[in-house]
């Protein structure tokens, strides 16, 4: 890995003289607690959204909560708390922070700061400084921690090309260009000249400094990046001779995949590859439980023309399942029904359990007396709860009236807290999940011109109990004449299916990436 260092004297004496000043009488320097620590203002100049989060001094270095840091904006975030470590993720960039150590390692690469990260109560405190110069110097992020004002900012650099990250195979490289617009074949251009591989992008914006600090890998040994008036170049240093090279685009142009071939093998090092194994074992996504809502009985929500929810979740629900096999065979998907028949709230998590289930979706429709009510979203469990979500919740608690008696007495005299503190370990994955199948079907279906109402939280019986990261989707509303309409069409079901199949991809990729 490449070690880049960070020279922290001028801030921190600057910070020191910043915090005798202002921070000496609610700090009392050394040892303050995080309750009697100011506020942090967090602007977010991308969303125009603003959010005040608690601070912390240790040693005279400013920390924020990184946990609610993420949570205000929105980011994925994933703690392993034996190591006391998260990880953080903003837009295609990964960064992870443990406590009490100066490295950081961002997409790969290893960055050096005197300034460390706290632990404290299971919840990592990382230091303002470090935060922002970590995506500001590396990423196309642009984030700034203003001492005096005491703000935190956060924006987004003039770039189309926002990150490299390279992959060493046993027969040649893979280089993977992200961008944040839509690139086409006619736009890319590539070429080899004097042991250099470049790769040329009409109407490419940079942050040269940023991609050249990329950790090279495998047959590349530098980058260089050089901008024309209408073209960016990016050359990559060869240590041994290309014999052949492929380029393909993803993600509709904002992905580029580079495959350089080589003529012998490229032995691959894995030093933490026994760790990461036995840490796989714990969370990696094996089994997937699909449940279809309602069913038999009980259909769910009536809608526009009779529609009943019941006969729209369940080939929604075979439809996710067949992408999951399909694009991912190795994975095992359970059905909780795969037939029109009623099943038992408390009996799906219970199928969800015994069948070692390691991510629980289950499927819905929402339905509203205002027929203009519209969109889809996602729910976790929590035994608190939006007040919007409240109608939702009680619509779907209701399937327990078509209970037998015996099955209605499990839920008598249960405290839902207490019942959902047993999941509180997979409280961060499953709202991290919902983000991720929300933001895959915000991106996928505005083709449908269906409308995102975002992630909520709930206290739906039919996820209690579910010993792994649950999700409850409310597919959109039944009461709504077009929504209707769109959620009956198999071609728009196959969209909804791909498109919640991207978010679970997302999350496994993701979250497989940081053990």
């Amino acid at each position: 890995m490449k070690i880049l260092r960070r020279d922290f004297i001028k801030t921190t004496t600057a910070l020191a003289g910043y915090l005798l000043a202002n921070w000496l009488t609610p700090f009392k320097l050394f040892g303050a607690s995080s309750q009697d620590s100011p506020k942090l203002k967090i602007i977010n100049r991308i969303n125009n959204s603003e959010a005040m989060i608690r601070t912390r001094l240790n040693r005279g270095i400013i920390l924020l909560d990184f946990t609610e840091f993420a949570a205000q904006n929105n980011y994925g975030i994933f703690t392993n708390s034996q190591k006391r470590k998260t990880v953080i993720y903003i837009g295609q960039d990964r960064a992870t922070f443990t406590a009490e150590n100066g490295f950081v390692i961002l997409n790969e690469q290893l960055l050096h700061f005197l300034q460390e990260p706290l632990w404290e109560n299971g919840e990592l405190w990382v230091p303002a400084l470090v935060l922002a110069d970590v995506f500001s110097k590396y990423t196309s992020h642009q984030m700034e921690f203003d001492q005096s004002g005491f703000t935190f900012s956060i924006g987004q650099k003039d770039v189309s090309l926002t990150n490299i990250v390279m992959s060493a195979m046993e027969n040649g490289t893979l280089i993977h260009v992200f961008a944040d617009k839509e690139y086409r074949e006619t736009e890319i251009t590539h070429k080899i000249s004097n042991d250099w591989f470049y790769l040329e992008i009409l109407g490419g914006k940079v942050d040269p400094k940023s991609l050249e600090a990329t950790p090279c890998k495998g047959i590349i040994s530098d980058i260089k990046v050089t901008s024309f008036p209408t073209i960016i170049s990016i050359g990559f240093k060869l240590k041994k001779p290309v014999i052949s090279r492929d380029i393909h685009l993803e993600n509709n142009g904002r992905e580029i995949l580079i495959n350089l071939r080589i003529s012998d093998t490229l032995a691959v090092e894995d030093e933490t590859k026994k760790d990461l194994e036995e840490q796989k074992k714990k969370w990696l996504i094996e089994t997937i439980v699909v449940d279809a809502g309602h069913g038999g009985k009980d259909p769910g929500a009536v809608g526009y023309d009779g529609v009943k929810e019941k006969d729209i979740v369940l080939p929604l629900a075979l439809k996710l399942g067949e992408l999951i096999k399909e694009r991912m065979p190795a994975i095992k998907v359970v059905y909780t029904r795969s037939t029109d028949v009623f099943i038992p709230l408390w009996q799906r998590t219970k199928m969800a359990n015994e069948a070692n289930g390691k991510l629980f979706v289950s499927l819905h429709c929402n339905s509203n007396p205002n027929k203009n009510a519209r969109g889809f979203e996602t729910y976790f469990l929590s035994a608190d709860k939006d007040e919007k979500a409240k109608d939702v919740v009680l619509k779907e608690n209701e399937a327990i009236q078509f209970e037998e008696s015996s099955d209605k007495e499990k839920y008598s005299g249960v405290n839902f807290v207490l019942a959902t503190m047993a999941q509180n370990a997979f409280m961060r994955q499953s709202k991290y999940l919902a983000s991720s199948v929300q933001d895959a079907m915000h991106q996928r279906l505005q083709v449908l011109d269906l409308h995102s109402r975002g992630v909520k939280q709930g206290p739906f019986w039919v996820m209690v109990g579910a010993t792994m990261p649950n999700i409850l989707i409310e597919l959109g509303f039944v009461s709504n004449k077009y929504e209707s309409k769109i959620l009956r069409q198999k071609a728009s079901q196959v969209k909804i299916a791909d498109a919640i199949y991207s978010g679970i991809e997302k999350y496994k990729k993701d979250i497989e990436s940081a053990i």
